[in-house]
């Protein structure tokens, strides 16, 4: 019973972080930025939810019904896991040439600049493999793996968008350069757990 409320509370702490940062971001952009300039911000962050909402194509949802499978074995999790993997890189491939065959246009419908939307891409394919990983320490219960990587993330990115909105000279770009630096970093710290875990060759992901 204790270590059950010890992994919920580990769990309620993570998800409230994450609620909050943007909440506690909100008083320092509104005060930099200037109303259209708050706007695109949120549109930019709107486009990466969508993206990766497009992306994952519900692999996530699909591992996890294969990890409770009664009947599945470490190795067809293993395996599983792989073609799940295997269909990621294919779903990036697809809306990554999908989006730069129509840069132009999406950048004029959407009034963003185009590195945004380049930016967009890069941030929500890393943090659909950060997600990934977070699905995987979640469904094996090890609450504190999963709590303390997602509030790194959510903290570190609300951190350094703030050290960049005091240092830049162009203050909308701090929300954008900050999310791209912080998932980019945690993008390559999942590149080097898989690598740890379970070999590159396999792309077999355990998070053990």
């Amino acid at each position: 019973m204790t270590s059950f409320l010890k992994k919920s509370s580990a769990y309620l702490i993570s998800n409230i972080l994450n609620g909050l940062s943007l909440l506690f971001l909100l008083p320092f952009l509104t005060r930099f930025l200037s109303a259209p300039e708050y706007s695109q911000i949120v549109l930019f962050q709107t486009l990466i939810f969508g993206l990766l909402s497009f992306i994952h194509l519900n692999v996530f949802q699909a591992s996890n019904i294969k990890f409770f499978d009664k009947e599945t074995t470490h190795k067809d999790i293993q395996h599983y896991n792989s073609g799940c993997l295997i269909i990621l890189i294919f779903s990036i491939s697809f809306f990554t040439l999908l989006l730069l065959t129509n840069l132009s246009f999406i950048s004029e419908v959407l009034s963003l600049p185009e590195t945004w939307l380049i930016y967009a891409l890069i941030i929500a394919i890393a943090q659909l493999f950060i997600q990934f990983c977070l699905w995987q320490w979640q469904m094996r219960k090890q609450a504190y793996q999963y709590s303390i990587y997602n509030s790194c993330y959510v903290i570190l990115s609300s951190l350094f968008t703030l050290i960049l909105l005091y240092l830049l000279h162009d203050k909308i770009e701090s929300r954008v350069y900050a999310l791209l630096a912080i998932s980019t970093v945690f993008f390559c710290i999942q590149y080097l757990l898989l690598s740890k875990t379970s070999g590159l060759s396999s792309l077999v992901y355990q998070c053990q």
